[in-house]
């Protein structure tokens, strides 16, 4: 079975490793080289780099729909995409001779959009998990094919759920696309009543003031912790939260209901650090 893959973070680098290892992939399309950092250097995608190390065929288009004709060309089965990052338009959803299918990272119809990670730790949920689906023009609405599920533990960020569904996908990607190339498998539409949300984190909504209450800070500490990372502020600088402890341990900031304690921070320009450490001459 041939098979183009799409995808740009760190996330998408496990299961497409594992598709490489066992399909034909005649392509890969990932986002155009970013400058990142202080120092702005030009920094290639992860899935670009696994890409280079298998030699597989790279496109970088800004627009997918740059590349339609070169696609077109192409013979392949599916089109898996995963954390890609662009709209696809329907008429390259219409190129492979299966499907065009989607791993998206939480238990469809729960979550649809680009951030379902942050929202189900920021809502306190029990589970999530990775959802293999249809691709169709609406975001994130195709049938679903096969799900599997983790619990949120007490104390998961973001960032540590980003890594155990990338493994889950991993786990799964090759039985699954081995029971559609079968025929073994159903599809289930999506249930409208059960649809939600979860769109792009803004910086402001990273902000933990004293309005905010105690389990909602600390649910914001963990769902934007590595990135876009929660936030105080102090004298006009904005300090990012990484870490709270629940027995009034590290330095109180009082919010609505009562405190929280903080226990690693990073200031303006400079590195996390543990909060003892933190406060060694400073100001704060």
């Amino acid at each position: 079975m041939k098979i183009i893959l799409a995808g740009t973070p760190e996330f998408s680098v496990r299961s497409f490793e594992e598709v490489i290892n066992h399909f034909d992939v005649v392509g890969i399309i990932t986002q155009p080289d970013r400058p990142k950092g202080r120092g702005q250097k030009v920094i290639e995608t992860p899935v670009k780099q696994l890409a280079k190390r298998y030699g597989i065929k790279t496109f970088q288009p800004e627009k997918i729909s740059e590349i339609y004709e070169e696609l077109k060309d192409m013979d392949f089965d599916i089109l898996l995409t995963c954390a890609y990052g662009q709209y696809i338009p329907q008429r390259i959803l219409d190129l492979p001779k299966i499907a065009a299918l989607n791993i998206h990272g939480s238990l469809l119809p729960k979550y649809r959009g680009a951030a379902p990670i942050h929202y189900s730790i920021l809502n306190g949920d029990e589970e999530t998990g990775i959802t293999l689906m249809y691709m169709v023009k609406e975001m994130d609405a195709g049938d679903m094919i096969f799900k599997a599920s983790t619990p949120i533990e007490e104390g998961y960020t973001t960032g540590l759920m980003f890594g155990i569904l990338s493994m889950i996908a991993a786990d799964h990607i090759t039985e699954w696309l081995n029971n559609i190339e079968k025929g073994l498998f159903n599809r289930y539409p999506q249930a409208k009543e059960e649809v939600s949300f979860s769109p792009k984190i803004t910086k402001e909504e990273c902000e933990i003031t004293s309005e905010k209450t105690i389990f909602e800070s600390q649910r914001m500490i963990k769902a934007f912790n590595p990135f876009p990372g929660a936030f105080i502020m102090r004298d006009g600088k904005k300090f990012k939260i990484l870490n709270y402890s629940n027995n009034q341990e590290g330095i109180e900031f009082k919010v609505k209901d009562g405190s929280i304690y903080i226990t690693e921070l990073q200031a303006p320009g400079k590195k996390a650090l543990p909060y003892k450490e933190f406060l060694k001459g400073s100001e704060f």
